[in-house]
């Protein structure tokens, strides 16, 4: 049932306010909690308790709440800087991980020496990655990911060149890192089953830089079974370097670029419908 709406009667024209009795059954206005009337589109009216101040116009209501991103600072949109922090952080645990697992055998490091190593909480440690063993898996993948970058060939140089520069960059990065690279190739497929995983999805990245290289969209079999052997020779004489590291960088590299060009001629040799796309770069090699 509608009633009339405040201020509508009464001889002085003016809003009334509504008396509302406490639980104690005492009517006094005075320590009753007063109640007032707003009126809405349409005619309507609706009861609604009166406020200490004036309300906020409907802009200003209508602001994004401003909250605290990780580092206490607040702000209203700060998702994406929020983001770009939790990233950050992320990417220098795993640099602390390829350095510790360099140091240390797996075995060795637990999730509170990762925490003290890092200078936070282990329960901050736990935002990032729910145990030691995906702390793990996800260090190997940043290393994979690290040196993929690291031998990316140059568009930019002749065949050869590309080839070395690609070659040396690799040498490189197991100088730096020959412990852990050690580690990861010989025991990370049985401290975790994705390792095996990573390993694979970067030897297909390899793949795919040659293909790239040789102008081949889909390698044939014999020239895919060539560029997996060449990546198994690199990766047998790198290991074979970490534990014996008797001859110069210079020479391991002419020694798998040697490896390649004998490979890929093979691969000309036993199948002649390849010979028109490799071609050019087998004698660039030479």
């Amino acid at each position: 049932m509608r009633g009339r709406g405040p201020g509508r009667g009464g001889a002085s024209g003016k809003r009334s306010g509504v008396t509302v009795s406490s639980r104690n059954g005492d009517s006094d206005p005075a320590k009753a909690p007063r109640k007032r009337f707003r009126a809405l589109p349409a005619g309507v009216w609706l009861l609604k308790p009166a406020r200490g101040r004036p309300e906020k116009p409907a802009q200003e209501r209508a602001r994004p709440r401003r909250t605290a991103d990780a580092d206490g600072r607040s702000s209203g949109d700060a998702a994406p800087r929020v983001r770009l922090h939790l990233d950050k952080r992320r990417a220098q645990l795993l640099q602390l991980g390829i350095d510790l697992f360099a140091k240390h055998a797996y075995e060795d490091i637990s999730i509170d020496d990762v925490a003290e190593a890092a200078g936070i909480s282990k329960g901050l440690l736990y935002h990032y990655f729910d145990s030691k063993r995906e702390f793990y898996v996800e260090t190997v993948r940043a290393a994979s990911k690290r040196l993929q970058l690291l031998t990316v060939p140059d568009p930019g140089l002749p065949p050869a060149a590309a080839l070395r520069a690609a070659v040396d960059a690799h040498l490189r990065y197991i100088q730096e890192h020959g412990p852990v690279y050690a580690a990861v190739y010989r025991s990370g497929v049985a401290i975790a089953p994705e390792v095996h995983e990573i390993l694979q999805e970067h030897r297909e990245v390899i793949v795919r830089y040659f293909l790239n290289a040789l102008g081949v969209g889909k390698a044939r079999p014999v020239l895919r079974t060539a560029l997996r052997a060449w990546i198994a020779m690199v990766e047998g004489a790198s290991l074979d370097w970490i534990a014996h590291p008797s001859i110069t960088r210079d020479d391991l590299r002419e020694l798998l670029v040697a490896g390649y060009v004998a490979l890929l001629g093979k691969t000309i040799e036993l199948d002649p419908k390849a010979a028109s796309l490799p071609k050019r770069h087998h004698d660039d090699e030479r």
